[in-house]
């Protein structure tokens, strides 16, 4: 008997190289296959403006990056500084500062957009918190007074718009750039399992417009989990958010679509290699320390001889 759906693995046509720079936007799913990435050797970079779950503001940051002359509106909190395009994580103790880490973020996105490079976005939800002045939806509320919002379940035209000018202007700075949406499958349990639904659906909705009219991309990480992975011991004590079971499943589909076999090898090498210089500096026998220096040594030899020049470990 079958007890569980198989969500099939369809391999890209673009391959990721070793060489290639890999950017996550969007949901902490994003920060959860970025780790991944960055543990495996991969030129990587996630979330820089921290996590953010709907379309609106991230095209908005997106936008901000490829035509920096745009600023971001900030504002004031606990005497730190914030601003309405990134998380709570993401703050400053002056304007000037937090203005230039604004800038810097978005120079360090710009780089890593650069020749053949890969941009992930994982889309969290559709519903948002309309700022009733300023008339934008807020990557975050900052902890502000509830009575500043206005929540909705944002209109489908109007992501379909923001996503569409922030698309021309990728494939405008970077043709070869390779840009896959995907849907996360942590529930915003507290807009209710019927609004969750919603609003995921118009995710969905959303991204098949895009691929009309775009060489965008597609990936299942929500049927993965919520299709393939039909069980609660494969999330986390919140019932809501994966764990480290089903992480590990959704990456090793994510490397069956975009690496060969020869490069899904070395991925397991190179991940085999760090996890032993972890060890390394944690262990105290010194017999063992050395056998291992000495492994490290000689295997890291071997995979910058595989992969040559343009490999960083």
């Amino acid at each position: 008997m079958i007890f569980q759906l198989t969500v099939p693995v369809e391999p890209s046509k673009n391959k990721i190289d070793f060489t290639d720079k890999i950017c996550f936007f969007g949901s902490c799913f994003s920060d959860e296959i970025g780790g991944r990435s960055n543990a495996h050797g991969l030129a990587t970079l996630s979330n820089p403006f921290g996590t953010v779950f709907h379309p609106i503001p991230l095209a908005r940051i997106l936008t901000h990056c490829i035509s920096p002359e745009n600023q971001s509106n900030l504002l004031r909190h606990n005497n730190l500084i914030y601003d309405w395009d990134s998380s709570h994580i993401f703050s400053s103790i002056s304007e000037k500062e937090h203005r230039i880490k604004i800038s810097e973020q978005q120079e360090l996105v710009r780089k890593q957009i650069q020749g053949k490079s890969w941009l992930f976005i994982t889309l969290g939800t559709s519903i948002g918190y309309r700022h009733k002045k300023k008339n934008f939806i807020v990557a975050n509320c900052h902890k502000q007074n509830q009575d500043l919002f206005t929540k909705e379940q944002t209109d489908l035209d109007e992501m379909v718009e923001a996503w569409s000018a922030v698309l021309k202007g990728l494939y405008s700075m970077n043709p070869k750039l390779n840009i896959v949406f995907t849907v996360s499958p942590v529930r915003h349990l507290k807009d209710g399992l019927i609004s969750n639904n919603q609003s995921k659906s118009q995710l969905f909705v959303l991204i098949e417009k895009l691929r009309k009219d775009f060489p965008v991309l597609y990936f299942p990480s929500y049927e993965i989990v919520i299709d393939g992975l039909r069980d609660y011991r494969f999330y986390k004590k919140d019932l809501i958010h994966p764990n480290e079971q089903a992480i590990d499943f959704v990456w090793s589909h994510f490397v069956k679509t975009y690496f060969s076999q020869e490069s899904e090898g070395l991925l397991n090498r190179i991940f085999k290699l760090r996890t032993a210089e972890n060890h390394q500096l944690m262990n105290k026998d010194q017999v063992e320390t050395e056998r291992l220096k000495t492994w490290i040594e000689l295997e890291r030899k071997k995979i910058y001889e595989e992969l040559g020049k343009g490999f960083n470990l």
